[in-house]
């Protein structure tokens, strides 16, 4: 039910770009357009999203280093010959990370409110539609509210393996997610821990980790009454796995991840007839299975130009708790960039396309047909 950018900001802008050197300043400011056609039967014709990331890098000394990160978000539905639109600037994330000792680090990082957390109802639609895992779209709701994460990983060698383990705990506020209704929503708190390893195996590299993740329950609270339990959302599982390798004269990359998502609980008012609430009732939530594959390449184009390939395949099985697999679909993607130097300023312009289809209500697939268009810019001093 919350999705935030928080980090991925920052990892669109420097980790899937060559890095700068150590101790080195950086900026990068980007571009990236992500917008989808449906077919009839998923109660929207099209969606898109224009995002403007902003992150910042700044250290201070050699063993502490302070990200900051945010980005300005347009998104847009459209349905039955109508455009709906959530605009403006999202929340912001500042970052700092400290290397206790070089086998080991230690980040405390804040989200701050600066985005747009109390949607009106249009608003909430598209913030809906945007938050469909298959279309990973990078913003879904630009605002929820105050949140503290602090986190330590560390790694070893041992033998001919990298080992390696980190933990996170995530403390949330509350916010409002209705324009005009005094209702607070406080996300419930987060647990995060992940072990990974890797192993050279002469010019290849390859690395595995697994991620666990656990929360608290949400909580709603009406006006002046006490906050009550809403949501429970499920635990999180997600392996994943990388080969990188040589070929001619650049670096491929085969890599493959499993996201699973166990069954949550919503707690529902009953009402009688009168309207009065009688009771409750908890509505057990879909479980999912997200299954990610793909290949990065590097390919010369001549004197130092290099084109660098991408395609991956990913597939989502969802599953209501009375066997309804609603949500389900898949998703192809095919395109690559071009990393480019400009007067001092490295630029990565990049292109995709995408072709899938989504399981509608009615338990037929609607295709869908959508495009990418991405430009980043970093200047390390």
């Amino acid at each position: 039910m919350i999705r935030r950018l928080g980090l991925a900001l920052v990892l669109a802008l420097a980790t899937s770009l060559p890095q700068p050197v150590a101790g080195q300043y950086m900026i990068g400011i980007g571009a990236d357009y992500l917008g989808y056609s449906f077919d009839d039967g998923l109660g929207a014709d099209a969606a898109e999203l224009l995002l403007i990331p902003l992150a910042v890098r700044l250290p201070v000394s050699n063993s502490l280093t302070f990200d900051i990160f945010s980005a300005w978000a347009e998104g847009k539905v459209e349905r039955d010959n109508t455009t709906l639109t959530l605009s403006g600037p999202v929340d912001t994330g500042v970052k700092a990370s400290f290397q206790m000792v070089p086998w080991a680090i230690l980040s405390v990082s804040a989200n701050l409110p600066t985005g747009n957390s109390s949607h009106t109802g249009e608003e909430a639609i598209v913030a809906s539609i945007l938050s469909t895992d298959l279309l990973s779209f990078r913003e879904t709701t630009w605002g929820n509210g105050m949140a503290v994460t602090s986190s330590l990983a560390t790694a070893v060698r041992a033998g001919g393996f990298g080992l390696g383990i980190a933990g996170a705990y995530s403390a949330r506020n509350s916010f409002e997610p209705s324009e005009g209704v005094t209702t607070s929503y406080t996300p419930g708190n987060e647990v995060r821990l992940r072990a990974g390893l890797d192993r050279n195996f002469g010019n290849s590299t390859f690395t595995a980790g697994a991620t666990w993740v656990n929360y608290t329950q949400d909580q709603v609270q009406d006006g002046t009454a006490a906050p009550r339990d809403l949501f429970q959302a499920g635990n999180r599982l997600r392996f994943d796995a990388a080969f990188a390798f040589r070929a001619g004269s650049g670096v491929w990359t085969l890599y493959a991840a499993d996201l699973m998502r166990e069954n949550g609980g919503l707690l529902l008012d009953v009402v009688d007839g009168g309207g009065m609430v009688v009771g409750d009732t908890t509505v057990v939530t879909a479980k999912q299975n997200l299954i990610v594959g793909g290949i990065i390449g590097s390919v010369s184009l001549g004197g130092s130009f290099v084109f660098r390939p991408h395609i991956d395949f990913k597939t989502q099985m969802r599953e209501d708790s009375d066997g309804g697999t609603v949500g389900s679909g898949w998703m192809l993607a095919a395109g690559g960039d071009i990393p480019l130097r400009l007067f001092g300023t490295e630029f990565f312009p990049k292109a995709r396309v995408y072709f899938g289809a989504i399981e509608a209500a009615g338990g037929s697939d609607v295709s869908l047909l959508g495009a990418e268009f991405k430009g980043t810019m970093r200047l390390s001093f």
